[in-house]
């Protein structure tokens, strides 16, 4: 299985490995979304370090932005950690975000290389 989600006391990790698909991102959108502590959350983690490829097309990317995005509006104080250093996921982070921002999501978004600095932004 390419993901696993654990629920924090604050917030979700999402760990991913392999090969990730756009269904894959989905599924785990959806276990988040679908479970009312969702609403409280104060942060989510995207673990793509151990991921070797991510088969995401544009087009779903967009889509997943603006899902997200309609999500904002029952939790509007969101921190959204990504974690990956491979270029074309770097490219995937970064268009995610940039439709998120032209959305106006509310939600704060940043990349890291790991994991420590990533928990060290959040704990801010």
């Amino acid at each position: 299985m390419p993901h696993s989600t654990t629920w924090e006391k604050h917030g979700v990790y999402w760990q991913f490995s392999g090969t990730v698909t756009a269904r894959e991102i989905n599924d785990a959108d959806a276990e988040l979304y679908n479970d009312s502590r969702s609403d409280r959350i104060k942060y989510w983690i995207w673990d793509g370090a151990e991921v070797d490829a991510l088969i995401m097309p544009s087009i779903r990317t967009e889509l997943l932005a603006g899902y997200d995005w309609a999500a904002s509006e029952n939790n509007k104080s969101i921190k959204a950690a990504f974690i990956a250093t491979d270029a074309n996921i770097l490219r995937v982070i970064k268009l995610y975000i940039r439709i998120s921002m032209l959305l106006e999501s509310t939600w704060e978004f940043k990349i890291f290389e790991n994991i420590e600095d990533a928990r060290q932004w959040l704990s801010c």
